[in-house]
């Protein structure tokens, strides 16, 4: 069975309005008929909102990769063994994003995540194989994997 996860865009949070910034102003020389401007525009702002990090788990062959998956068409990443990582875990994560104004004026949000890793042979989370929103779909997730992967479930040390 292949097990296929996104685990995170190219632009998250704020950082959206970067992409937003290329779409408008691709949208703009458009409809001024400025074509090479327009296309190179729209191009960056494709690469921006298609591309995104995952890993994909295949478990008839014991293998895993992280990718990063661009344009959405090209996956770029390496095929490991997972017999080298003892097990899984899930870690809660909060996610900050701060920007700053001109005015120096400071805007701050965050969110909670629950990332599901794999545990490497330090016993420490390793790779990222999911991400989760709320705790009770991580701790199924973390159940899912440890059956699918046949691993034992790795409980990390709170801080």
């Amino acid at each position: 069975m292949k097990i296929n996860n996104k685990t995170s865009p190219f632009l998250t949070g704020p950082y959206i309005f970067f992409g937003l910034i290329f779409v408008i102003t691709g949208i703009l020389c458009l409809i001024a008929s400025q074509w090479v401007l327009a296309s190179f525009n729209l191009f960056i702002a494709w690469y921006l909102f298609a591309t995104f990090s995952g890993a994909e788990i295949d478990t008839e062959t014991r293998k895993f990769r992280s990718y990063n998956k661009h344009f959405g068409l090209i996956k770029t990443g390496r095929w490991r063994k997972l017999d080298d990582y003892l097990g899984v875990t899930l870690v809660p994560m909060k996610k900050v994003y701060t920007m700053y104004s001109r005015s120096n004026r400071v805007n701050t949000s965050d969110k909670m995540e629950y990332r599901i890793y794999l545990v490497n042979k330090a016993k420490r989370p390793g790779i990222e194989i999911k991400t989760c929103k709320t705790p009770e779909m991580g701790q199924q997730s973390l159940d899912e994997f440890s059956i699918w992967l046949k691993m034992p479930v790795f409980s990390v040390p709170h801080r």
